[in-house]
C-alpha cells in the first residue's frame, strides 16, 4: 500500500484560528438524508434505535400537545419525538434530548407540585432526585429541587431508595393531591408504600421536606395485602397493616409497577413485571384508595395476544395513536441483552386500546413501535462508508451486535446502498446479511472498516468480531479483487484472518491506519479500560507484525468514564493533517487535532450545533464511529453507531469550501529494486527532495534533491541489512516507500 498526501486548494470564508475553532460548531445533526426499507421511506431513519425503552409523555415544543419521551435503559439515554397530530406520527427531535440530565436505570414524568407541568423523578446512586419543570413561553428547563428524597422508615429517616433494577409507581394513590411512591423492597417480594404527607402537613402538594423532616413516610409492612410467590405466582391475603390516618403505623430484585384501573370498577389494578418472568402479571384490586387489597392475578394479559418476552417485560400506558385513549406499550426492562436471547430489533410491543382508558380493550398492533420508522439493526450498530457499487457516491455497511437466530446469536452486516448522488445521499436497505456473514461465521459485535489490508492499492473490507465459541476478539479482511473505483468484488470464502496482539480481548476495538507513513497499516486499539494502544506494523505486504509503541496514545490513558473508546482517523479540521476522532462511554464525540500524528494539542468535544451553539450531546453507551463525505462537499461527515442498533448522522458544517484536489498519480514516486542489494534508485514525476530513515526512525541521509523524471541512485553496500523508509516530499505532498536492504 502507498500512503498519499494531497494538497488541497481551499477558499476559507472565515479565519479559523484555533481560538475561534472552539466557538465554532463542526457538525449538525442530519435528519434529512433519506432511508428506504422494504419500499417504505422511514420517518426517523437516523433516530438511533431502541432497546429497553421506558415511555413517557410531556409537551416538549409548547404547542399544547404532549410529545413522546423515550428513556433507553441499556444506553442511559433519552430520545425525544415531537407529536405531529395532523399526520399522527412522531418526529425525532434531538434538540430536546440535550435538555435532560444524565440518568441511569429509570425516570418518571409526573406533576409533583400541581402546576400543570410534568416534573422529572430520576434514579441516582443515592436514591431519587427530583427536577421541577420551569417554563418561559414555549421554552423550558429542569431545575434540580432535591438531589435526594427522604422518607421516614422503621428506624428513622433514610434516603428513599428504589432498586436499580426496578421501575417505581409514582401516583397519587390516596387522591389527596400529592404524589405517593410505591416500590418493591430490595428482595423483590413486597411492595412498599411511601405515603406523601405534604397535603396533610402543609396543605399543599409541593413540599418535599428535608432529611430531618421528610414528607414521605413508610405506611405498613407492605402494600396491597400480597407478595411475590414462586416463579410467576403471587400470594394473597397477606396482612400489610396499611392505615388510612396520616402519620399512622410505621412499621428487593427487579420489578416494574404500573397502577391503573384496568377493568372499569374505579380501583387501581396492577400490571407488574418481574426480572425472571416472560409475562406481564395483571393483579386485580378489590379496594379503592390508600388501603389496596389485591385478590387475584393472571399471567396471560392482555387476553388476546398476551405479552410473551424472553425476560422482564415492563408496562406503560400512554395515548400514542392520538385518539385520546391510553394505549399499552410493553418493553423489556433490562440493562443489557441477558444471555443474548432478546431480539432488540422488535422490542417495543404496541397494543391499541379499542375501549376506554379505564376499561381498556387492548389489541396488539405491532412489535416494533417507533423502531419500524428508523434504522434499527438490533444492537451495537457499527457503520462504515465505501462506494460499494462504484457509482461515485458513498454507500454504508453497518455491522451489528447480533440477533437470536436458528444457529445461535450471530452478527451480520447490513448494506445500505446509496441510490442518490455524491451530493444528495438517499439510502436503501439492500440486505441485512451482506456477504452471508451470519450464516457462515460464528461471530457477534461485528465492526467493519474499509482499508487496503493487502497493499494492492484497493480498499478491502475488514471486520472485527467476537467468536461465539471462544469469546475472543478476531479480525478478518476480505480482499477486494476489483480495480480502483469499480464495484467491489468480495467473497467471504477469501477472508484472511489477521493475528491480533495477544493482549487484545473482547470489548477492545481495533482500527487500522498507516500512522508512521511507511506504506502499510498500523494498528490503533480502543481498550475497554478507556486507554488507546498504538502498534506499529513492521511486516511486509499482507503480513502483519505488530510492535506496541504506547498504551496511552494521544495521552489517552486508562479511565473509567471514557471506557470502550471507538476510533477513526480523518482530516477533520481540514488543515491537511490527520486527526483522531473518538466516541466512548461518556457518550460524546471528540476530535484530537491541530498537530502532527499523535502529538495533538487540541481536543474538542463541543462539536455539534445545539440551538445555534456548539455543544456536546450524549449519544449513549457502546458507540461506534465512521467518517466519510456522504454529501459530496469534500468535508468529512460522521456516522455514529449506537448500542440501541441505530445510526446518528452528523453533517460537517465548518465554514470551509474545498474547490479542488491536486491529484497524485499512481507512479509519482518509484523506489527500486526492492529488496535492494548494493544500490537503490529513486525517481518521481515532479521535482522534490527525499530522505532515508532506518526502522528505528533515525535519518540516514540529508535532503537529497531530485528533478522530475530523473533517477537518483544511492549505494547501500555499507547499510546494515534490514527495513528502511524513503520519504519523498514536494511542498505539502509526501509519499513514503518501505524498502528492504539485503
Amino acid at each position: 500500500m502507498r500512503m498519499k498526501f494531497t494538497s488541497l486548494t481551499v477558499i476559507v470564508f472565515c479565519l479559523l484560528a484555533q481560538s475561534a475553532m472552539a466557538q465554532q460548531s463542526w457538525f449538525r445533526t442530519d435528519s434529512l438524508t433519506g432511508l428506504t426499507i422494504n419500499g417504505t421511506k422511514l420517518a426517523n431513519p437516523w433516530a438511533g434505535g431502541l432497546n429497553a425503552s421506558q415511555f413517557l409523555k410531556m409537551d416538549l415544543d409548547g404547542d399544547g400537545v404532549e410529545d413522546l419521551v423515550v428513556y433507553d435503559r441499556t444506553n442511559s439515554k433519552v430520545s425525544a419525538f415531537v407529536a405531529d397530530a395532523a399526520r399522527k406520527v412522531y418526529v425525532h427531535a434531538p434538540f430536546y434530548e440535550t435538555l435532560f440530565p444524565q440518568t441511569d436505570n429509570w425516570m418518571v414524568l409526573a406533576d409533583y407540585d400541581g402546576d400543570g407541568l410534568k416534573d422529572l423523578f430520576a434514579s441516582t446512586s443515592l436514591g431519587i432526585s427530583l427536577y421541577r419543570q420551569v417554563k418561559n413561553g414555549t421554552a423550558w428547563h429542569w431545575e434540580l429541587m432535591r438531589e435526594v428524597l427522604y422518607t421516614k422508615g422503621f428506624s428513622g429517616n433514610i434516603n428513599l431508595q428504589v432498586s436499580g433494577t426496578d421501575i417505581p409507581g409514582i401516583v397519587d394513590i390516596d387522591n389527596d393531591g400529592d404524589l405517593d411512591l410505591l416500590t418493591f423492597d430490595f428482595s423483590g417480594t413486597y411492595i412498599e408504600l411511601h405515603q406523601n404527607l405534604s397535603m396533610e402537613k402543609y396543605g399543599r402538594a409541593d413540599s418535599l421536606g428535608t432529611s430531618a423532616n421528610p414528607v414521605f413516610q413508610r405506611n405498613g409492612d407492605c402494600w396491597g395485602n400480597f407478595h411475590k410467590g414462586d416463579n410467576e405466582g403471587f400470594v394473597f391475603g397477606v396482612p400489610c397493616g396499611v392505615v388510612e390516618n396520616a402519620g399512622g403505623k410505621i412499621m428487593h430484585a427487579g420489578n416494574s409497577i404500573l397502577l391503573h384501573d384496568l377493568n372499569g370498577d374505579g380501583k387501581r389494578d396492577l400490571l407488574a413485571g418481574h426480572v425472571s418472568n416472560e409475562h406481564i402479571s395483571f393483579l386485580t384490586n378489590s379496594a379503592a384508595g390508600l388501603v389496596a387489597d389485591f385478590t387475584s392475578y393472571s399471567n396471560n394479559y392482555p387476553a388476546a395476544d398476551p405479552v410473551l418476552m424472553h425476560i422482564f417485560p415492563a408496562a406503560f400506558m400512554e395515548d400514542i395513536d392520538f385518539d385520546g385513549v391510553k394505549d399499552l406499550l410493553i418493553a423489556p426492562n433490562i440493562p443489557s441483552n441477558d444471555a443474548n436471547f432478546t431480539n432488540f430489533k422488535t422490542s417495543v410491543w404496541y397494543y391499541h386500546n379499542a375501549g376506554t382508558s379505564d376499561n381498556p380493550v387492548f389489541q396488539l398492533r405491532q412489535k416494533d413501535f417507533l423502531q419500524s420508522q428508523m434504522l434499527d439493526t438490533g444492537e451495537n450498530a457499527a457503520p462504515a462508508f465505501f462506494d460499494v457499487d462504484g457509482d461515485g457516491d458513498l454507500d454504508m455497511v453497518v455491522g451489528t451486535g447480533g440477533m437470536p437466530r436458528s444457529n445461535g446469536f450471530r452478527g451480520s452486516m447490513y448494506l445500505l446502498r446509496n441510490n442518490g448522488s455524491a451530493a444528495v445521499a438517499d439510502f436503501t436497505l439492500e440486505t441485512e446479511d451482506y456477504l452471508g456473514l451470519a450464516g457462515q461465521l460464528g461471530l457477534y459485535n461485528i465492526r467493519p472498516q474499509w482499508a487496503d489490508f493487502n497493499g494492492d492499492g484497493v480498499p478491502d473490507l475488514g471486520f472485527a468480531g467476537t467468536s461465539t465459541s471462544t469469546i475472543k476478539l478476531e479480525y478478518r479482511y476480505i480482499p477486494n479483487k476489483a480495480v480502483q473505483g469499480a464495484p467491489a468484488q468480495l467473497n467471504l470464502a477469501d477472508a484472511v484472518q489477521i493475528a491480533l496482539p495477544a493482549e487484545l480481548q473482547a470489548g477492545d476495538s481495533p482500527y487500522f491506519y498507516d500512522g508512521d507513513r511507511d506504506g502499510d497499516l498500523d494498528l490503533l486499539v480502543g481498550k475497554s479500560q478507556g486507554n488507546i494502544f498504538y502498534y506499529v506494523n513492521s511486516g511486509k505486504g499482507s503480513q502483519y507484525t505488530f510492535s506496541l509503541q504506547t498504551d496511552a496514545f494521544a495521552g489517552v490513558s486508562i479511565n473509567f468514564t471514557g471506557r470502550f473508546p471507538q476510533l477513526a482517523v480523518a482530516d477533520a479540521d481540514l488543515d491537511g493533517r490527520p486527526d483522531l476522532l473518538t466516541v466512548d462511554h461518556t457518550g460524546n464525540l471528540r476530535i484530537f487535532h491541530s498537530a502532527a500524528w499523535g502529538a495533538w494539542t487540541e481536543r474538542e468535544s463541543a462539536l455539534v450545533e445545539i440551538n445555534k451553539q456548539p455543544g456536546a450531546p450524549v449519544f449513549g453507551n457502546y458507540l461506534a464511529l465512521a467518517v466519510g463525505d456522504y454529501n459530496g462537499d469534500k468535508k468529512p461527515d460522521v456516522a455514529i453507531g449506537t448500542n440501541a442498533g441505530g445510526v446518528r448522522l452528523l453533517t460537517n458544517i465548518l465554514p470551509v469550501t474545498i474547490t479542488g484536489v491536486e491529484p497524485v498519480q499512481p507512479e509519482d514516486v518509484r523506489v527500486y529494486p526492492n529488496p535492494a542489494a548494493g544500490y537503490l534508485r529513486v525517481s518521481a514525476s515532479r521535482s522534490g527532495t527525499f530522505r532515508v530513515y532506518n526502522a528505528g526512525g533515525t535519518q540516514l541521509t540529508g535532503s537529497i534533491r531530485t528533478e522530475a523524471n530523473v533517477e537518483k541512485e544511492l549505494h547501500t553496500r555499507s547499510w546494515p541489512a534490514g527495513l528502511y523508509v524513503v520519504e519523498w516530499e514536494n511542498g505539502s505532498s509526501k509519499v513514503s516507500r518501505k524498502i528492504v536492504v539485503r
